[in-house]
C-alpha cells in the first residue's frame, strides 16, 4: 500500500534529523504543517487585500510562516511541509514540501533534494 503525503507527514516528529539526497545532515524538523484544503481561500484573501510594501516587508521578516516568496508559499500550503532548523550558526532555516520527503525511518527524514536544491526552491 502506497503512503499518502498526509501519512508521510504524520510519521514525522519535531526534532527528527533531516538528511538530504546526498546523505548530508541539514538540520532538524522544527515544524510540521499538513496540506491545507483551504489554501485557495487564503490565496484569494491575500490577493484581494491591498497591502502596502511596509506591511509586506514586516510580514516577511516577522510575520506568517512560511517565510518564502508567494509562489513557494502557495506550493507549501497545498502540499504540506516541514520547516527545517538548519545546522550551523549562520545557516538559515528552510522548508521542504511534503512531496520532497522520500522516506522517514530510524528517526530521520530523508529528502529527494540536496541542501542547495532546497534553498534554490525559494
Amino acid at each position: 500500500m502506497e503512503e499518502t503525503i498526509v501519512d508521510v507527514l504524520e510519521s514525522v516528529s519535531k526534532g527528527m534529523r533531516v538528511v538530504d539526497v546526498s546523505g548530508k545532515d541539514i538540520g532538524t524538523v522544527e515544524q510540521i504543517v499538513p496540506p491545507n484544503e483551504k489554501a485557495e481561500v487564503f490565496e484569494e484573501a491575500v490577493a484581494a487585500s491591498q497591502q502596502d510594501l511596509i506591511t509586506l516587508g514586516l510580514n516577511s521578516l516577522f510575520g506568517r510562516e512560511p517565510k518564502v516568496p508567494e509562489l513557494m508559499a502557495r506550493r507549501l500550503f497545498h502540499a504540506g511541509y516541514i520547516k527545517i532548523d538548519a545546522r550551523g550558526f549562520w545557516a538559515s532555516d528552510s522548508y521542504a514540501a511534503a512531496d520532497a520527503i522520500t522516506r522517514v525511518e530510524e528517526g530521520n527524514v530523508y529528502l529527494n533534494l540536496t541542501r542547495h536544491e532546497l534553498a534554490a526552491q525559494v
